[in-house]
Parts: structure tokens; sequence; C-alpha cells
């Protein structure tokens, strides 16, 4: 994959075309940056007033590849900058690794008067934030200094805030979007419950305590139901987990699925499950919400502002296994139930539908780059006010350079 690539948008058309210079995963890597950036790309071409160009500094593989491609794109960054091609720089972060390489994107922006917009994704920056040495944290604070901040939900808003001692009007709520399904198939009965998982397969997802719940459901549930469980990661464990608890017959294990095969398995499911221990607000989420399913998730990150339990979901608190097995119970023996939150489901999702998204994105891109706009209201963590540029800041600590090396070593063992 290139370095860099132009994302779809309109032509630069007179002054008052925006430049933004995305940086973060490829479009076509998984995960949920890369699906943002490619929603982000396919509706920027909705917009005549917009010039999108896209580097990518991360992409899965071998830590050779890991670093070549992180090498390049930087480098790429930095030539774009030094030439003035980018009004506005937005990096996609989530931890680790992926807040160095976008810090130097943002240090060189602020060099050449850039201004600058962090979009955060990752749901384990705060705990891995607060397990960094005291003069690390310094470090991680001065390479994210920017303009706005944007995150996920309110929740996430306060601990941003708070970890990098931002203020209010600096951070803005902007949960993710969702691609609207153009149809919805009439899903004929068959006796048997679909319910999906799509994620990586792993602690933190909660697939064991999935499939904990699995196995302990009575055996004329069972008979009913079909679990699909998709994704990377620990596949093998998984795998061996399904024989070791007997679950063959009812649970399939599937291989990270494209756009299209993931969009197949949704309109064939009725209950979507994951109860995550920790998260952003995932696209699985609101991905099976558009396609009318029941929820069956955790109230972690920003799940809890989207899913009201008994309203558009089910809410089972993380590594409850019964309580997990009690509500896929409840789905399965209960079509009216089941199918009153699934078309809660789907009403709510329309509040994330792209459109109206990508409005409130270029609305934010114009307004930082002062080329005029303001962003529509939101709820957001505080007021959302006119430019506020670090400008107005005191300067960040000094630069530890031993901190620094610390980061990035570590960084280079980290995706995102």
């Amino acid at each position: 994959m290139p370095a860099a690539l132009r994302l779809r948008g309109g032509a630069r058309s007179g002054d008052s075309a925006v430049r933004v210079l995305v940086v973060g995963s490829g479009p076509t890597e998984r995960g949920g940056i890369a699906t943002v950036i490619r929603l982000m790309s396919g509706a920027a071409a909705e917009h005549a007033d917009l010039q999108l160009t896209g580097v990518v500094t991360h992409r899965d593989g071998s830590l050779r590849t890991r670093l070549s491609v992180a090498a390049r794109g930087l480098g790429r960054c930095f030539l774009l900058l030094g030439l003035r091609r980018a009004d506005v720089v937005h990096v996609h972060i989530s931890y680790g690794g992926s807040v160095v390489r976008k810090g130097l994107v943002l240090r060189a922006a602020r060099l050449f008067g850039v201004r600058t917009i962090v979009h955060a994704h990752g749901s384990r920056f705060t705990k891995w934030f607060d397990s960094r040495p005291a003069r690390q944290r310094r470090v991680i604070r001065w390479l994210l200094q920017a303009d706005r901040y944007l995150v996920l939900g309110k929740p996430i808003a306060l601990e941003y805030e708070e970890r990098l001692r931002l203020r209010p009007e600096q951070v803005v709520v902007l949960p993710n979007p969702v691609s609207w399904p153009q149809r919805l198939s009439v899903i004929e009965p068959s006796g048997r419950v679909t319910a999906v998982f799509l994620g990586r397969f792993g602690r933190r997802k909660g697939i064991y305590d999935l499939l904990a719940a699995a196995a302990a459901l009575p055996p004329q549930v069972l008979d009913r139901l079909e679990i699909v469980a998709a994704g990377d990661g620990e596949v093998d464990e998984v795998r061996a987990q399904v024989t070791a608890l007997g679950l063959g017959d009812v649970v399939q294990i599937r291989s990270w699925l494209s756009p299209q095969r993931r969009d197949e398995l949704l309109e064939e499911a009725e209950i979507l499950l994951l109860p995550s221990y920790y998260e952003g607000l995932p696209m699985a989420l609101l991905e099976g919400m558009a396609f009318r399913l029941a929820p069956v998730v955790t109230p972690v990150g920003g799940i809890a502002e989207v899913i009201s339990d008994g309203v558009n979901g089910l809410l089972v608190a993380p590594g409850d296994h019964l309580g997990i097995a009690d509500a896929i119970q409840r789905l399965v023996e209960d079509e009216s139930l089941r199918g009153q939150l699934a078309d809660a489901a789907r009403r709510t999702a329309h509040d994330y539908a792209l459109d109206g998204w990508m409005h409130r994105l270029v609305a934010l891109w114009r307004e930082v780059s002062g080329c005029g706009g303001s962003v529509p209201a939101t709820p957001s963590s505080g007021p959302s006010g006119g430019l506020s540029g670090w400008s107005e800041r005191p300067n960040g600590p000094a630069k530890n350079t031993d901190s620094a090396q610390e980061l990035v070593e570590e960084g280079s063992q980290r995706a995102s």
C-alpha cells in the first residue's frame, strides 16, 4: 500500500476549499480506524469544497513492514506540510505506537503553522496512559497538542480532558458513523435464530465470556440458536475453546470478513453479541443496529450513551457470562421482544448515519482551518466556542528525549 493516497473529494475550487491531510491506517486495513477512514473517503466525494489527501502510517504485518510504512508515511507528511499542501491535519489515534507516529505529525504541523485535529478511537488509551511513568505522560501531552479533539462519547471526553489537561471547549463529541444499508432482507422463518459476533478475538471483546455463556444455555435454547463469530486475533484459541466446550454444532468461527461478506451475514442475523470489557464506540454495534439486529452488549465506553437496557438492546456486565446467557435466552425465546429491540435499535442507528456525521465533520474542518462555518450542535463535554488554538496556551513541557525514545521503542510493537 502506498504511503500516501488521494482520498475521494471534490477538486479544490478557489480559496473556500479546505485541504485536509488525513493520517492513519489505510482504508483497506482491518479495524475501526480504517473503517471510519473508508467511510470518510467515500462521503467526501459529495463535497466539492474539500480536498482530502490520505497518508498511511500503519499497516499490519511484520515489524519491518510496520517500521517501513511508518517511515514512508511520516516522510510524506513532512513533505506535504513543508510544501504548504494542507490547511488542516486530521490524525487518527489509538494508543502506544499510534500516539508516537501521529504525535510527530502534529509537532511538524505546529511548526509549519497548520491547524490540527486529534481523532481518538482507541478504547485503551486511558489505561495505557495511566500506566506510563510521569515523564512519559508529559511527553505524550506534548506530542498530542492540537486545536481540537474528537472523541466518541461524553465519558471518553472527560477522560481525555483530565489526562491531556484540555479545556472542555477543545473537545468535540463525534460518535462513529454508520453506512446505511440500501435494503434489508426479509428473514424467512427457519426455526433457528442467528446471532453474530464481529471483532478481534481475545479477552477484550469478551469472546470467551460469550462461549461460556453459550455453554450455560439449556439444550432447548441451543437447538434454536446459531452463533457466528467472525474476526481475527486468537482464532486458533477460540476454535479450541469451542471444541472443548462441545459447541461445534452451535458456534461457527469465521475469519475476518470483507465489508460485503459482513453485510451478507448481518442481513441473515437477528442478534448482535458484543460483551466487551473496553470499547470506544464499536463500528460492529452501529452496523448491527443499522441492519436491525437486537444488541446484547456491555455498558462500556460510549455504548451506554447509545443503548438503553430493555429499550433498544440488552445490557450485561463485563465478564458476566450467566448474564449474557440469560439475555440470549430471552431473545431466542421471545420473538416479540427481539423484534421490538431490533426496531428500536435501527431507529437509534439512524442518528449515526454517515451523511449527518460528514456534515458535522466538514463544518469542523472549515471552522478549525479558518475558512468559515461552525460545528452544528451535538451532545458534547462542553460548549463549542470559536477556535482556541494552542497559541493561547502556555507551551508544553520541554521534550524529554529519554522518554520519547522509550515511547518510540514501545510504539514499534503496537498496532493501530
